[in-house]
């Protein structure tokens, strides 16, 4: 085998092997950092540097990420190093930068930095400036991932299939999967410019969904008195069995997995902004979701998104391009079932013993998320391309 063929064979093998479930929790990530209004800080040295100034002008320009690399400024890296020495230069562009917990760092490097090897220290020591402050930390990164990985949110290792090869196969995979961040259907918002040239375009087939109510499906909720609650805190927060599972499943058949929920009591003074907000990223570190709705408000509001009414289900559906006929809405109160039949999706009660009123005509009763994944792996429907049908859904 020649050393192309040999070279382009460990290519695929790596492409096979790199942990997609991380790259879409980093995109998610990133469209969370740009809703909050956060800067991305590229760390890289050498073709790592090389691979962050590309990276800089793709995240700025096809996202609408606010987004710098310090390698960029020549003269501010060279004054600093000959002044303060190498391994300072990126703490100090952090901390000149007054980086924060809205931002974060995303490195690109061979090793990861390793302080005790006298390697890139002066990524070791910007991610440690990094914690300090609160940054999210991401990476990119070879061999066993160094400093980064240990300190790290979301670190992607590019498998190491020949230690010959561990730098170039690490760079070149950088570019592959910033690429695929960047250009994400949940993170890009213009078109590259070939792209964008494109004479004839063919229209995207709208996606399924299942849209997941919180507290009692997702999470344990808090019984008083026999009626739900939502957990207080981020440590009351107990996800019920088999979630794991069945959301993976959901996932992988193709559905873009949904959280709608009401939290009124931000409303009402009882619990705080921040808190939900905290719940909700532990369960999109520990699951697959695609976007979670939440209505604020209470009854008295009359607002259009609080369950029964529909309008967290439609606003899904006009940003994620859904076919609410072929989606499904699953949830444990009445409220669930309602908002799902009047956005014209399938409907699945999960069995509780809540003291109000029932739910109304679900098309299926379950008694876990993991019993109603697998009615929806067996009832779904989608067109194929040609217009005919894949499965046929059963009535119940």
């Amino acid at each position: 085998m020649s050393h192309s063929q040999q070279y382009l064979k460990q290519v695929a093998q790596i492409a096979q092997a790199i942990e997609h479930e991380t790259v879409e929790r980093i995109a998610v990530g990133l469209g969370q950092l740009r809703d909050r209004g956060g800067r991305l800080f590229l760390l890289g040295v050498g073709g790592g540097a090389a691979n962050c100034s590309h990276a800089v002008n793709d995240f700025r320009k096809l996202t609408g990420i606010e987004a710098y690399s310090p390698c960029d400024n020549v003269a501010e890296l060279t004054a600093r190093t000959n002044d303060e020495g190498w391994s300072t230069v990126f703490e100090a562009w952090l901390r000149t930068s007054k980086a924060n917990e809205k931002d974060a760092v995303f490195v690109f490097s061979v090793g990861g930095g390793d302080a005790d090897r006298d390697v890139s220290v002066n990524i070791v020591r910007g991610l440690d400036e990094a914690k300090r402050r609160g940054l999210t930390i991401y990476g990119i990164v070879g061999r066993d991932g160094g400093y980064t990985k240990q300190v790290g949110d979301e670190v992607i290792v590019v498998p190491m299939v020949d230690s010959g090869h561990v730098t170039p196969h690490t760079e070149s995979f950088q570019a592959v999967i910033w690429h695929c961040i960047v250009c994400h259907p949940s993170l890009m918002i213009q078109e590259g410019k070939w792209e964008s040239l494109a004479t004839t375009k063919v229209s995207a087939p709208l996606s399924r969904a299942v849209f997941l109510d919180r507290d009692g499906v997702i999470n344990l909720a808090v019984l008083h008195n026999g009626r739900p609650y939502p957990p207080s805190s981020v440590d009351e927060l107990e996800f019920l069995p088999g979630v794991s599972e069945a959301i993976n499943a959901l996932h992988q058949a193709g559905f873009r997995i949904i959280v709608a929920t009401n939290q009124p009591d931000v409303a009402t003074g009882v619990q705080r902004r921040e808190v939900v907000e905290a719940i909700h990223e532990r369960i999109r570190r520990a699951f697959p979701i695609d976007d979670i709705k939440v209505c604020y408000h209470v009854d008295q509001d009359g607002c259009t998104c609080r369950k029964p009414k529909p309008g967290m289900l439609l606003e899904a559906a006009e940003e994620w391009s859904l076919n609410l006929e072929q989606s499904f809405m699953v949830g444990d109160r009445w409220r669930d079932i309602e908002a799902g039949r009047a956005a014209g999706c399938r409907t699945i009660l999960v069995k509780s013993n809540y003291a109000e009123q029932q739910a109304g005509k679900p098309d299926a009763i379950v008694s876990s998320l993991l019993e109603a994944s697998a009615f929806i792996l067996t009832n779904s429907v989608q067109d194929t391309p040609a217009g005919g049908k894949l499965c046929q859904i059963s009535e119940m």
